[in-house]
């Protein structure tokens, strides 16, 4: 008999009747509505194949670039040590840190890494870089968090905040202080972010600014220079004073102060030669503490009685404080902040019962606090960033043209040469303009140049 090939159709049909017994065997169901096993088969099948192609890329990737490889890149880092060496004309030369190995190639990318082996078997050179330089460089503040206070509180131990420290209480007063060991002759008196010297000598003076029995608070140099300097809290010099007043002031003097109702307060005016001068409650004081007797009492007159006046501006009392009296609050700090908009600085006093700051703000005991000394002590700044400034003056002279920093998050100020060496550090931006009276404090670092960064060094000591 004439044997017969095989169909398609039976061998479809014995593979169908094997996965029937198999499904039987398994499930106890031989009624095949669905194949579940055939779905993992098939999802077997499928991840083999991936599995061979993923093989087969990282297999190519390694010969293409293998791992840990030196590359071509200018700086390498060994991973299983942390060593930092940069490329110079072939030869892998061991660096100080990470600023140095910037400097001297140019290039702000991150470190590759490699292994060991790889650059035991590459040729080697001298180390260079800037000891004490930083090992990292945070991401700078912006210019919304270009924020700088320093505080000292009871005991004098002064510490300096860079960046936002949250909500903070303007002092509701004035604050009577001294540099700390310099005597009475640097009293002065902080009030809406400025400072002014005063004559506690002068009882003229102590009663209009309600310091009678005020000793002044001794502060260091570091918070009194942040806080911008105006003329003298003194009763000005009044020409002519003790002559007739302006013809529609009959019976008044010139020198005599005034008080003209409003619809909800007074205004005080202080009577000249030529006219009359709004003036506030303590330059009024201070003027008739220094008049002759019956220039003391302030006379009340009705507004149309200086509505033909000239009013004048004659006396330099515009940086008078509006009120007297003092603020006890166990904090004082001063508030650095420029403004970019309006190019200018924001001052301020802050005062309260502890110093100000958030979560991210935790000061760092610096290595050469002092307490009650001249030093700042402590530095708060959010971990892993940093600071590139610029040096500017309290009022904010020379914020164009001073010397460039970078202060990092432990409170350490480094020189920068110029534009050209922040660039090859990765610090592209603009710098911000930062107090010098508290970089000047601040503990400085080396100077950051690729001259010194280029300097060979046959150990971690002096070149």
């Amino acid at each position: 008999m004439t044997g017969r090939s095989t169909t398609k159709l039976q061998i479809s049909g014995h593979r169908f009747g094997l996965r029937r017994m198999r499904h039987a065997l398994v499930r106890g169901d031989a009624q095949m509505l669905d194949d579940p096993m055939r779905a993992q088969a098939l999802a077997l099948s499928v991840g083999s194949v991936l599995a061979v192609i993923g093989l087969g890329v990282a297999a190519v990737l390694a010969f293409l670039q293998p791992r840990g490889a030196l590359g071509d890149a200018p700086i390498v880092m060994v991973r299983d040590t942390g060593a930092l060496y940069v490329r110079i004309d072939q030869n892998l030369h061991p660096v100080a840190n990470l600023a140095s190995a910037r400097l001297i190639t140019a290039s702000a990318a991150k470190p590759r890494l490699v292994s060991s082996s790889a650059v035991d078997r590459a040729p080697r050179g001298a180390m260079l870089g800037i000891p004490g330089a930083p090992d990292m460089i945070g991401a700078p503040l912006t210019h919304d968090e270009s924020e700088w206070h320093v505080c000292e509180d009871d005991s004098s131990v002064s510490t300096v905040l860079a960046g936002p420290v949250g909500r903070t209480h303007a002092a509701a007063a004035g604050i009577l202080v001294s540099a700390a060991g310099e005597g009475a002759a640097t009293t002065y008196l902080l009030f809406d972010g400025r400072r002014a010297k005063v004559d506690l000598r002068n009882p003229a003076v102590v009663r209009a600014l309600a310091l009678d029995g005020v000793a002044p608070r001794p502060v260091t140099r570091a918070l009194l220079d942040t806080v911008p300097e105006v003329p003298e809290l003194a009763a000005p010099a009044i020409r002519d004073a003790g002559a007739p007043a302006p013809a529609p002031l009959h019976g008044l003097r010139v020198g005599a102060v005034i008080r003209v109702p409003q619809t909800e307060s007074s205004q005080h005016y202080a009577v000249l030669r030529t006219g009359v001068q709004r003036i506030g409650v303590v330059a009024a004081d201070l003027i008739r503490f220094t008049q002759p007797q019956d220039a003391h009492d302030i006379v009340t007159v009705e507004p149309g009685a200086i509505g033909a006046v000239p009013v004048v501006d004659e006396l330099p009392v515009g940086e008078f404080p509006e009120r007297a009296g003092t603020a006890v609050d166990p904090v004082v700090c001063a508030r650095w902040q420029w403004a970019p908009d309006s190019k200018s600085v924001s001052t301020g006093t802050v005062t309260g019962d502890a110093i100000p700051g958030n979560a991210e703000l935790r000061p760092v005991g610096l290595a050469h606090a002092d307490a009650a000394g001249a030093r700042i002590d402590a530095f708060a700044m959010s971990g892993g960033r940093s600071a590139y400034v610029r040096a500017a003056g309290a009022s904010g002279d020379g914020a164009r043209t001073g010397t460039l920093f970078l202060v990092n998050d432990v409170g350490v100020a480094f020189g920068i040469r110029d534009r050209e060496t922040a660039e090859r550090l990765g610090l592209t931006g603009d710098p911000l303009p930062a107090p010098w009276p508290l970089l000047a404090r601040l503990p400085h670092g080396p100077e950051l140049s690729v001259e010194a960064a280029s300097v060979a060094h046959d150990g971690t000591g002096t070149p």
